[in-house]
């Protein structure tokens, strides 16, 4: 991404189906979002950088707070699996 562009890095996560989820789940919070990342393929565990529009930056900082998923939440919202114990 452009410096000075209209688009604000949110976070980094360390794979693609977790900063999937993330990003569904600010797009559920109408924000606008993309994921970017060096991976080649879906499951690869590769840094994934997710932007969101800088006028939404406020807007996805508080939709974030609000949920605080954890990376065995993100795991199981990416992967199906079921939860460990104490993960919900």
């Amino acid at each position: 991404m452009a410096a000075g562009s209209d688009w604000q890095l949110l976070t980094t996560l360390s794979d693609v189906p977790s900063a999937s989820v993330y990003a569904q789940a600010l797009a559920a919070e109408s924000v606008g979002v993309r994921v970017v990342t060096d991976a080649n393929v879906l499951g690869q565990a590769a840094p994934c950088r997710i932007y969101v529009e800088r006028a939404h930056l406020h807007r996805a900082r508080w939709a974030m707070a609000q949920r605080d998923f954890s990376e065995d939440e993100l795991t199981v919202l990416s992967t199906a699996e079921p939860a460990a114990e104490g993960v919900r």
